[in-house]
C-alpha cells in the first residue's frame, strides 16, 4: 500500500496510507493547504471567542457600575439589551458562515463522487 511521502523534521516518514490516485495524505497535500487552513479557522470561531470575551468583560463592568451606583439601572438595562442583540447577530453570522463552509464541502464531495463514477466501469473504489 502506498504511503504519504512527507518527511517530518526528525527524518521519519508519515505513516498514513494514501489511495492510488493520491500522492500525499490530506494533512500533507500541498494542493489542499488552503482547505486545511480554512477548516482550521472553522468559520471565524476564534474571532467570536474574542468578541464574546470582550462583551462579557463590558457586561461585568456595567454590572459593577450599577452596583456601585455609578450608572442608572435603566441605562444599564438598555446597554445590556444592545449587547445581547450584538451577540445574537454574531451568532447568526457564525451559523451562516458554517452553512457556507458545509455547502462548499458538500459540493467538493459531490464532485469527487461524480469523478469516481466516471472511472472505467462506473464504480468507485468502494464498489458502489
Amino acid at each position: 500500500m502506498p504511503r504519504c511521502p512527507h518527511t517530518y523534521a526528525d527524518s521519519s516518514q508519515c505513516r498514513r496510507i494514501v489511495s492510488a490516485e493520491q500522492e500525499y495524505c490530506y494533512s500533507h497535500d500541498p494542493a489542499r493547504a488552503s482547505e486545511r487552513k480554512r477548516n482550521a479557522a472553522r468559520g471565524g470561531k476564534a474571532k467570536a471567542t474574542g468578541d464574546l470575551g470582550r462583551v462579557k468583560a463590558r457586561l461585568n463592568t456595567l454590572a459593577d457600575m450599577v452596583e456601585e451606583g455609578q450608572m442608572d439601572r435603566g441605562d444599564a438595562a438598555v446597554i445590556s439589551q444592545i449587547w445581547g442583540t450584538y451577540l445574537r447577530a454574531v451568532s447568526v453570522e457564525l451559523k451562516v458562515q458554517e452553512q457556507r463552509e458545509l455547502i462548499e464541502r458538500l459540493d467538493a464531495l459531490e464532485e469527487a463522487a461524480k469523478l469516481a463514477k466516471a472511472r472505467p466501469g462506473g464504480r468507485s473504489r468502494w464498489g458502489t
